[in-house]
C-alpha cells in the first residue's frame, strides 16, 4: 500500500489521481500497475473538466470490475454494483464533502485564479494524495481484500 507520501510524489512525476489509485487496485483486478496507468490516463481530474474525483473514478473502476453485470438483464448483478458504488460514494463523501473535484478541494480547477490558490495552498500536494489513499483502503474493503 502506497502512502500519502509515495502518492505525492506520484502527482510530481505526471501521475494523475486516477492513473494512481487504479495502479495500486491493479492486482485486485489481475492487471499490471502498467496496464492500469494506460487505461486510467485519461480519467484524472474530475477527466479534465472538474467533474469526478479521479480518485473515487479509480476506486469505481476495480468496484465496477469486480460486481459489475456481463448480461444485459442481469439486473441483481447490476443491483449490487451500483449498491457498493453508493456505499462507497457514501464513504468518500463523509471522508472529504463530495466526490467531484470542486466538491474535494473546495476550488475549481477549471478557473485559473482557484487553479493557483489551489497550488498555494499545496492542495494537490497534500489533499489529493489522501484522497487517493482514503480511496484505496476504502474499494479494497468494498471488494474484501
Amino acid at each position: 500500500m502506497r502512502t500519502e507520501e509515495q502518492f505525492a510524489e506520484g502527482f510530481d512525476c505526471g501521475f494523475d489521481c486516477a492513473m494512481q489509485v487504479t495502479a495500486e487496485l491493479a492486482p485486485c483486478m489481475g492487471f499490471t500497475e502498467e496496464q492500469a496507468l494506460r487505461f486510467a490516463a485519461c480519467l484524472g481530474v474530475g477527466a479534465g473538466q472538474g467533474a469526478l474525483c479521479g480518485a473515487v473514478v479509480g476506486a469505481l473502476i476495480a468496484i465496477g470490475w469486480k460486481y459489475g453485470n456481463t448480461e444485459p438483464d442481469d439486473m441483481a448483478t447490476r443491483g449490487l454494483c451500483l449498491s457498493k458504488r453508493t456505499e462507497f460514494y457514501d464513504l468518500f463523501r463523509e471522508e472529504f464533502g463530495g466526490i467531484t473535484c470542486p466538491e474535494v478541494l473546495k476550488l475549481d480547477l477549471r478557473n485559473p485564479e482557484e487553479a493557483k490558490m489551489a497550488r498555494e495552498k499545496g492542495l494537490i500536494k497534500n489533499l489529493c494524495p489522501k484522497a487517493c489513499k482514503f480511496a484505496v483502503i476504502t474499494a479494497k474493503k468494498i471488494l474484501g481484500e
